[in-house]
């Protein structure tokens, strides 16, 4: 996984009110497709709770109240997942996590 896939998704979600969720979906989109193609423990789930956070920001009103519980839970299975982790992609996975946990 390119280093500027992490360095995006984290900026990004620096700042959520400038993010497009049309631009949202199609980095959500990415991740998908990233993660259906490992066998790391819970990339399967992260990949179903990606599918969720697509359907909410496809919505018509956004619905913060159910978007940022997701991404804290989604930062705190990425983080798990880094644990796991063996490659040089460890500590960007992990930073990735915590940027969706604290993403406001």
């Amino acid at each position: 996984m390119p280093t500027t896939r992490f360095e995006t998704t984290i900026k990004a979600l620096g700042d959520l009110s400038s993010l497009k969720p049309d631009a949202a979906i199609k980095n959500i989109e990415g991740w998908e497709t990233y993660l259906k193609d490992h066998d790391a423990e819970g990339a399967k789930k992260i990949v179903a709770d990606l599918e969720k956070l697509k359907k909410l920001l496809a919505a018509e009103d956004l619905d913060d109240s159910k978007i940022k519980p997701l991404l804290a839970k989604l930062g705190k299975e990425t983080a798990g997942l880094a644990k796991g982790d063996k490659t040089p992609n460890a500590a960007h996975i992990e930073k990735l996590g915590t940027a969706l946990t604290e993403a406001q």
